[in-house]
């Protein structure tokens, strides 16, 4: 079973539902916690796995050898403006380059060689049974989507069970990163606010979920008892799994950057939502079998 934990926006409580629900299930189901939020990953602060493995993830980008004819070609297909030919040479932009190749396609002189540099990683660890992959991108760098489709070629490797859970903490906001992270999910949480800012991207990522054709359901974080999320979601015929109290004990423990588990009564809270989310999960299997 694989969820995908998302949200409109930063700030919402997507990484703490996703931690605190891997850590709920980890005692009685295989659980891999995955961070797809490559750009600023923080899971790994409450986890606190023990490191046993970091990898580099590789971009090729050209090189042009003395084979160049400054025939411009090169540049000319390069949608990203990687590449210009100015004052007799090739200048070559490493960081616009999206490694599509198609520079050394059209070179008819053979004169591109592709050279690897390093775009970011991925790290393998593990705490309290939960198997812990997250992907770091570089600093300065902006191509996410290679590190995040290198990610999910290693969470392929930890989902060979059948009740095995993986938990993908997706990026904020609708972008593509958030489309290549929650695809292919059984199920998408979407953690929302009681707040009209709340609300606001609430809805975009319901119209993406929608548009992805992909189950979701919400998770009300910070429930103060305000009625705005709840009215949309009776509105929409969106389906609220669960709801997690507005608090100051959970934002002084977040503060000391532990999991609510340490805390019975929130790890109780956890637990619950846990179940109903794996049971929400099987009735939604259950109910398109037998469309």
């Amino acid at each position: 079973m694989r969820l995908a934990v998302l949200s409109g926006k930063g700030g919402t409580g997507k990484t703490t539902v996703a931690v605190n629900l891997a850590l709920g299930w980890a005692p009685d189901r295989p659980t891999t916690y995955v961070d797809y939020d490559v750009e600023e990953p923080n899971g790994f602060i409450f986890l606190r796995p023990q490191i046993r493995n970091s990898s580099t993830v590789f971009l090729p980008y050209p090189e042009i050898n003395g084979a160049c004819t400054l025939c411009g070609k090169c540049s000319e297909a390069c949608q990203y403006h990687a590449l210009a030919v100015v004052g007799g040479q090739v200048l070559v932009f490493p960081e616009l380059c999206h490694g599509c190749g198609t520079c050394g396609i059209v070179c008819l002189v053979g004169a591109v060689d592709e050279v690897n540099r390093p775009l970011g990683g991925i790290d393998e660890g593990e705490r309290d049974g939960v198997q812990c992959l997250q992907g770091v991108l570089k600093e300065g760098e902006s191509l996410a989507g290679p590190v995040i489709r290198s990610l999910r070629h290693y969470e392929k490797q930890y989902s060979t069970q059948m009740e095995e859970i993986i938990v993908a903490d997706c990026p904020p906001g609708s972008s593509c990163s958030v489309i290549h992270s929650a695809e292919g999910s059984d199920l998408a949480l979407l953690v929302t606010e009681p707040s009209l800012f709340g609300l606001h991207d609430l809805k975009i990522a319901v119209r993406l979920m929608r548009e992805m054709g992909l189950e979701f359901g919400v998770i009300l974080n910070k429930d103060d008892g305000g009625p705005i999320i709840q009215e949309y979601c009776t509105l929409e015929g969106i389906t609220i799994i669960g709801s997690i109290p507005f608090d100051l004990e959970i934002a002084r423990i977040y503060s000391r950057g532990q999991s609510l588990m340490h805390e019975r009564k929130w790890a109780d809270l956890f637990r619950m939502l846990g179940e109903r989310i794996v049971t929400e999960v099987k009735q939604r299997k259950m109910g398109a079998e037998r469309a």
